[in-house]
């Protein structure tokens, strides 16, 4: 069994199997340990098979946030980073870090540092970050906040033009927010799973929107909303590229 100083953790499906998984962040030479839901009966641990172990290892992580940031249909995981050290130590390690995203390649994880732009300002020590379509975009933004320094906000510019869908719950026999629902949103012959909730990373709580990127799919075929309260609705042929109100039945 191996120990790591754990900081963040996020709890979503990355698989598109139906089951949410787990990714931790970690100090420098402890690697991000992912845990893969095993069908709900367990979890494997994917870190060194993912190449998650490789990519992470120099690393220092805290806020970490599973989102799909390129709407490809596929969740990524973004980890804001900086290490627990004091400055005076900067000789020894490196205490203040740019921020990553990790592509989803489905199966396995792309580190993109300087190529999604976070090395264009110096580095700190970061902690908390929140998810949230701050332009109305479709594309989801980050902001990021660090010791001793200004909250940073990071804006989408991802490349290409993938469709995506924002699911704004209102609960009726569910809690107002609709906070503990799942769904699954099925688009161009793919199903995709995701759960109604504000907290991820640390300390952090992000915007209530649920996103879903669509890939090349214009139109959700099919949504399926489990309510807290039990209630099962169905959606069909649900156009793309809106932030959709969707109200419990009562």
């Amino acid at each position: 069994m191996e120990f790591w100083r754990g900081t963040g953790c996020d709890f979503r499906d990355w698989s598109n199997d139906g089951y949410p998984d787990i990714a931790l962040s970690a100090l420098q030479n402890e690697t991000f340990p992912l845990y893969q839901n095993a069908s709900g009966e367990s979890f494997d641990e994917v870190t060194a098979r993912s190449k998650m172990t490789i990519l992470s290892s120099p690393m220092s992580g805290y806020s970490v946030n599973i989102a799909d940031f390129d709407n490809d249909g596929w969740k990524d995981i973004f980890v804001s980073r900086g290490d627990v050290a004091s400055p005076n130590m900067a000789d020894h390690l490196q205490v203040d870090q740019p921020n990553t995203i990790f592509r989803n390649l489905n199966g396995t994880w792309a580190a993109l540092t300087s190529e999604a732009g976070f090395t264009a300002v110096s580095s700190k020590r970061h902690r908390g970050a929140a998810v949230a379509d701050f332009n109305s975009d479709g594309k989801l933004d980050l902001v990021v906040t660090a010791i001793d320094a200004p909250a940073e906000i990071w804006t989408n510019d991802s490349v290409g033009n993938q469709q995506w869908l924002e699911l704004s719950l209102q609960g009726t026999k569910s809690n107002r927010d609709g906070i503990g629902a799942r769904i699954k949103v099925i688009a161009g012959g793919k199903a995709q799973f995701n759960h109604m909730t504000t907290a991820s990373g640390y300390a952090s709580s992000s915007a209530t929107p649920v996103h879903f990127g669509l890939g090349d799919a214009h139109v959700a075929d099919e949504i399926e909303i489990h309510w807290p309260s039990g209630t099962v609705q169905t959606l069909k042929h649900v156009a793309g590229n809106q932030v959709l109100l969707i109200k419990e039945p009562r």
